[in-house]
């Protein structure tokens, strides 16, 4: 059994800014300032990161922002609710074809890794109406350090089925040089999209085991994988 776990921004999909506009708005009326928000690189980033980031070079310590960060979580996800609507967010090529399909097989579980809070990843991806799709996922509000995710994974895939999953059996699917270093750092199959803000080149230049342009063919996907080809059968009808 595998697990594919997809990073969301710049794979799944793209808010068009409408996320960080939430989160700007979210610290301005929390913490009084969203410091360098507007200038910090969201890319592969867990959304306390990009606060940390963002606030302690104006003064605002860590303490004090996790001491805030469920009112700053509970302003964000109301102004993101909000503002996705009438945003300009897009769902990438091939996503939900690539989605349907794998719900055709056993022996795949489909989760997310994400930066996101979980109430972020939601409000993201049920705009999509593609949250359904996703059995288990490790989000910002389990660990600020995203190479602690593919661990706490492990975890939640044992709790979900009962079975010991190992490291090698984690497919982790991302845009950026993060999501590599992610996988690499605890020996998961590292995919790498070029669907986000980090070029082709930079991408391979750090080695993931499978890269592609986009998500576009899911057939391609699916066969190029080889730690797929074993795992997956049909569903009985």
């Amino acid at each position: 059994m595998k697990a594919l776990l997809f990073d969301i921004d710049g794979t799944l999909l793209k808010t068009h800014g409408a996320g960080k506009q939430a989160m700007v708005q979210a610290a301005i009326e929390v913490y009084g300032t969203a410091g360098d928000m507007e200038l910090v690189n969201f890319q592969g980033r867990t959304d306390p990161l990009i606060l940390m980031q963002s606030l302690i070079p104006h003064g605002i310590n860590e303490d004090t922002i996790f001491a805030h960060i469920e009112a700053f979580k509970q302003r964000y996800f109301a102004y993101l609710k909000n503002t996705m609507p009438h945003s300009e967010a897009i769902l990438l090529p091939g996503i939900r074809e690539l989605l349907q399909a794998l719900t055709e097989y056993n022996n795949v579980i489909v989760g997310l890794l994400t930066g996101n809070f979980y109430q972020g990843a939601l409000i993201k991806l049920q705009h999509f109406d593609i949250f359904k799709y996703f059995s288990m996922g490790v989000f910002a509000d389990d660990t600020h350090i995203r190479n602690e995710m593919p661990f706490i994974a492990l975890q939640r895939l044992y709790s979900l089925t009962g079975r010991t999953f190992k490291p090698e059996n984690l497919i982790i699917i991302g845009d950026t040089i993060y999501d590599i270093e992610c996988g690499k750092t605890s020996d998961a199959i590292t995919v790498a999209v070029a669907t986000g803000w980090t070029d082709a080149q930079t991408l391979l230049q750090h080695k993931p085991d499978y890269f592609f342009q986009d998500l576009s063919d899911t057939r391609a996907f699916l066969h190029t994988i080889k730690e797929l080809h074993d795992c997956i059968e049909l569903k009985v009808q």
